[in-house]
């Protein structure tokens, strides 16, 4: 039987799902560090380019608008091509490679503002892109130990990167004086978080796929629906969209960081 698109091959022991929670963790911890220590300097960078705080409202409100709408397709996308391996590994290289070229950008003149807003957006993409694929595949992990258990280790790692990736470019910026070295020391734990990712994809255990017609039978249901149903949840009860308006409009109250810390300085 051949493997399903989502199941590497295997090159070395399988690691237990604990262990491969911990790593998911791990690359999690890292990415972060890399993507929030460059959200935490996108206002700063891109007004040294010449931004005014509308365009760098434009621009850090369009990145945060990618990153979750987008997901409506990629998750779909995701479900359908059973390729959560593919769509994780890609997505999490669209961060390692879009924030540190960032350190560039100072030195390309008028150009600099376009290429870093292009970076910005790309990597807010990244995260769309990564985002339903790799929850899939956690919960996966993590059905043999307990999906509570096993997102909760998760999240508590993810939130040690989101905490020190903005704490590194801060001190490095207190240092230096400048902004984009910070972006440059970014590599590193990009670098790190796929070859830790690469590793994880060879070892982690096979998870257990669906059962194929029972997921075609789903798919084929969904599809007779009427676009409406699909895509605004019409089928849904009436709490979800009631609970769906609040958030949104709690939303729409805020201000996104990249103009506060464009502000600040």
């Amino acid at each position: 039987m051949s493997d399903s698109p989502s199941v590497p091959s295997r090159a070395g022991p399988v690691w237990s799902p604990w262990r491969s929670i911990v790593a998911f963790a791990l690359v999690s911890l890292a990415a972060d560090m890399v993507y929030e220590g460059m959200r935490s300097l996108a206002g700063p960078l891109l007004g040294e380019l010449g931004a005014s705080a509308l365009t760098v409202g434009v621009i850090t409100g369009a990145g945060e608008a990618v990153a979750l709408v987008l997901r409506l397709l990629t998750g779909t996308w995701a479900d359908r091509s059973q390729r959560h391996w593919a769509l994780t590994v890609v997505g999490y290289g669209m961060t390692a490679v879009c924030v540190p070229l960032l350190a560039v950008t100072p030195f390309l003149g008028t150009a600099g503002l376009a290429v870093a807003a292009t970076l910005i957006l790309l990597e807010r993409t990244g995260k769309a892109v990564r985002s339903p694929a790799k929850s899939a595949l956690l919960a996966r992990m993590a059905s043999g130990t307990g999906r509570g258990k096993g997102f909760g280790v998760h999240k508590a790692l993810d939130q040690v990167g989101a905490f020190a990736g903005p704490l590194l470019l801060a001190a490095i910026a207190a240092a230096t004086g400048m902004l984009w070295p910070g972006f440059a020391v970014l590599a590193v734990p990009g670098v790190l978080s796929m070859l830790l990712l690469a590793q994880l994809r060879r070892r982690a255990p096979i998870v257990v796929q669906p059962d194929v017609e029972e997921a075609d039978g789903v798919l084929a249901a969904r599809s007779t629906r009427s676009v409406g149903v699909r895509v605004l949840g019409l089928d849904l009860p009436v709490a979800f969209h009631v609970f769906s308006a609040a958030v949104a409009l709690t939303t729409a109250g805020l201000t996104t960081f990249g103009v506060i810390s464009y502000r600040l300085v």
